[in-house]
């Protein structure tokens, strides 16, 4: 347990009681736990401000177009094929799966592995891959504003550009403007609130350089997450 930082110590425990921790690494904690007092201590700390947090996160719920595409699968070969990635069951599914992993990431960089105190954003959201790895934090600090925090760059993005958009419950995605691919980078609108209104998720794609020509996204999705909806401090 000596070789057990602090920073380790928090992050295991934030691992531990989001329950991404599991099979035998979560029962080595549990007995661990048991006989550290300061581990025992850190495990409470993240379980008194994680456990709240579920209950400001509302549940993402498809469009309706979506379950009539689950009902036009379920009839048979003859239904018709859903309209496009952002109406598909799998796109919804990749949203709507892997949060608490991607949650561990978001802790790990906002907090740097401290102890865990009161989150002042208004909104938040972690970005990842199909795969679940974990891209970009989006956060709102304050109206009209979005922040973005790279936690992946991407390489090598000389010939698109990245493009975030809002997924709302109902309706196309919405642009919120070409955003850096190596680095961080913030979001100015004065009509942030309109554009975020009922919205559900944050995607971004790949885009020509200058963004899409269309208004709706024309590459593919890199990566995609849930909005978190909280309360200031």
């Amino acid at each position: 347990m000596k070789r057990w930082t602090a920073d380790l110590k928090h992050a295991l425990a934030a691992d531990f009681v989001l329950g991404t921790m599991r099979g035998r690494a979560r029962r080595r904690f549990e007995a661990m736990a048991a006989e550290d007092a300061e581990l025992s201590r850190i495990r409470g700390q993240w379980e008194a401000f994680l456990t709240p947090l579920a209950d400001r996160v509302a549940p993402v719920a498809p469009p309706s177009r979506v379950w009539k595409a689950v009902e036009a699968r379920i009839a048979g070969p003859r239904a018709p094929k859903p309209a496009g990635l952002w109406s598909s069951v799998a796109f919804w599914r990749w949203i709507g799966t892997g949060f608490a992993a991607a949650s561990i990431a978001l802790l790990a960089f906002t907090l740097g592995n401290r102890a865990p105190a009161e989150p002042e954003t208004m909104l938040v959201a972690v970005l990842a891959t199909p795969e679940q790895v974990p891209r970009i934090v989006v956060e709102q600090p304050r109206d009209g504003m979005l922040r973005l925090r790279m936690v992946k760059p991407w390489a090598g993005m000389t010939r698109n550009d990245l493009e975030l958009w809002v997924i709302p419950k109902e309706g196309k995605p919405r642009s919120l403007g070409v955003v850096p691919s190596d680095r961080d980078g913030e979001v100015r609108m004065a009509n942030m609130g309109a554009m975020l209104k009922d919205g559900v998720a944050f995607a971004i794609s790949s885009e020509p350089l200058g963004g899409s020509p269309t208004g709706q996204p024309t590459g593919k999705v890199l990566c995609s997450g849930a909005i978190a909806r909280g309360r200031r401090a």
